[in-house]
């Protein structure tokens, strides 16, 4: 084998060792970041569409407490007999048909079904009421009310199919009471609806039941990873597809539903590409740079070594030994100096391209995890930081023997602000709302946004029930001045509910639903203060609201 020979194949050989390499470096780093990137927006599309299920079941809530929250309907449940003709006006075909509605109860306060009535969208005919759904209507998850702000709305899973269902108690049309009874509307979460959810994600939507024992694999693969406390999962279903799927609870926090929502690798199959073309770009850049190193080395090596040997071979047949082999510098290694810095610089400027990339998947992988874990209008966290955040305290404190304090705030008669004011001005006074307890809080504590105006303030190193009372009163206190929101002075004030870790429960969701208790005491007692669940009046109420739901 010829040394020119070898030297290429030494070339061609450390070439492609260098390429394996890159490529390897390359292929990893790139691909698990479209890969991160393509779950992340799966699972903001799974978000979007809870969200649009939440808005569906919310605008029947929201037609529910026009017809419960008025005068006729008051009326009416009061003295039946003597109102037949409230039915005969309100509760006709159209009623049904135009607000898509399967059943109408109306339920007085004895439990007693003062009015009730099944509708078939698709026939236009009345139906009978499946047991099933009866029972439900007159249970006290539906019926009972604690205060007349307290509603009830969510699923139920039916032989027929799962149903979506609001419960208001009935009142004047001024939202006063005394609470005379419950209306309840009902519509199935049908084909149609789903498709409608469907068309608002722009995604190809499905959906099981969690009882269906005839569930499809993935479904069942699903459901074994799905719960209450991780109640979305991400699945790649094939080469081209990745779905999201998401747990659906019922009124009585059971895991009711699942849906899938299916989308195309599209992030993927950009990273794919974007992959083969560095891959192409590196592999022309490596024959280039054989071929030059190759030409170089010929040129200045073997060539100079080939007239060494035809020097000397002529030496040897002439036997002339007065002639002299040029002598030259030693350009050569100028030559190979300046082809490995070419190859260094070319070398680095495909480095630095890529850790531009990656730097930019970077920024978006950081961007979508923030919008994941904060409030997008206030900008606080969200329940999902929150949880993270009381992990994390909770360990502490266990650990230090320390005390939490979990606080729920609301804003007194903030529907009614809204109303009057408007929802671009409600929006603007819960970002104010936030921004003045942030400002007022310690840094190690937090407050987030975790739903309409509710807040929860997480405090830590509480030692002892005086600095959380301490803590509350200042917040009462920072609402004595007014809110200047676009030209409008709003007077706050707000109600705040206390839980104490460890004393009350160990646990968020159960400090969460004590401090609401306390909160509900606080503000069915002159609202502007606080109260501790651990209050004697307030855990009785507590207990009792527990149990009653």
């Amino acid at each position: 084998m010829s040394l020119r020979l070898k030297v290429l194949l030494l070339i061609i050989g450390a070439t492609a060792l260098m390429l394996g390499i890159v490529f390897a470096v390359s292929q990893y780093f790139f691909m698990s970041s479209f890969q991160r990137i393509e779950e992340q927006h799966t699972r903001e599309m799974v978000q979007r569409t809870t969200s649009a299920f939440n808005n569906q079941l919310e605008s029947l809530n929201r037609l529910n407490l026009d017809w419960a929250s008025w005068d006729d309907t008051y009326a009416y449940v009061q003295n039946p007999s003597d109102n037949e003709a409230y039915v005969r006006s309100n509760f006709t075909d159209s009623t049904f048909t135009n607000n898509k509605l399967n059943f109408i109860f109306v339920i007085d306060n004895e439990g007693r079904q003062v009015y009730g009535k099944g509708f078939d969208l698709d026939t236009e005919t009345e139906i009978e009421i499946p047991a099933f759904l009866h029972e439900h209507a007159l249970s006290k998850a539906l019926t009972y009310h604690e205060d007349v702000e307290e509603d009830e709305a969510g699923i139920i899973l039916l032989p027929q199919g799962p149903l979506l269902i609001s419960a208001q108690p009935i009142l004047t049309s001024n939202d006063e009471g005394p609470i005379r009874g419950t209306f309840i509307m009902a519509r199935y979460f049908d084909e149609d609806m789903i498709n409608g959810l469907s068309d608002t994600v722009h995604l190809p939507l499905t959906v099981a039941r969690v009882d269906d024992t005839n569930m499809s694999a993935s479904f069942k693969a699903a459901r074994s990873a799905l719960s209450m406390e991780s109640p979305i999962f991400i699945r790649s279903e094939s080469e081209k597809t990745i779905a999201g799927y998401a747990l659906l609870k019922d009124i009585y926090e059971e895991p009711a539903l699942m849906f899938r929502v299916e989308m195309l690798r599209d992030i993927y199959a950009q990273g794919e590409a974007m992959m083969l073309y560095f891959t192409l770009a590196l592999c022309g850049l490596a024959i280039t740079f054989v071929y030059i190193v190759n030409l170089v080395t010929g040129r200045t090596v073997i060539a100079r070594l080939e007239r060494i040997g035809n020097f000397v071979n002529k030496i040897s047949i002439s036997g002339d030994l007065s002639t002299n082999l040029p002598t030259r510098e030693n350009d050569e290694l100028t030559v190979l100096e300046r082809n490995i810095n070419r190859m260094v610089d070319k070398l680095q400027e495909s480095q630095e391209e890529l850790n531009r990339e990656l730097e930019e998947r970077k920024k978006m992988a950081q961007k979508l995890e923030e919008m994941a874990s904060h409030d997008f209008l206030t900008g606080l966290p969200n329940r999902l930081l929150l949880i993270d955040r009381f992990h994390i305290a909770s360990a502490l404190a266990h650990r230090n023997q320390a005390r939490l304090a979990v606080m729920s705030l609301d804003i007194d008669r903030f529907k009614s602000i809204n109303d009057t004011l408007g929802h671009d001005i409600g929006d603007k006074l819960l970002k104010a709302f936030g921004e003045r307890i942030a400002g007022i809080i310690r840094a190690s504590d937090t407050v987030a946004r975790i739903g309409g105006d509710e807040f929860i303030l997480l405090m830590l190193e509480t030692n002892h029930k005086g600095d959380a009372s301490f803590a509350a009163r200042k917040i009462l206190e920072s609402f004595v001045e007014p809110l200047l929101i676009d030209d409008h002075w709003v007077h706050l004030s707000t109600s705040i509910g206390i839980a104490i870790y460890p004393e009350d429960a160990t646990d968020l969701e159960t400090l969460l639903k004590k401090s609401d208790a306390a909160l509900y005491y606080a503000k069915g007692h002159g609202r502007n203060g606080f109260k501790f669940f651990s209050d004697g009046d307030v855990w009785l109420t507590g207990e009792r609201r527990s149990k009653a739901q």
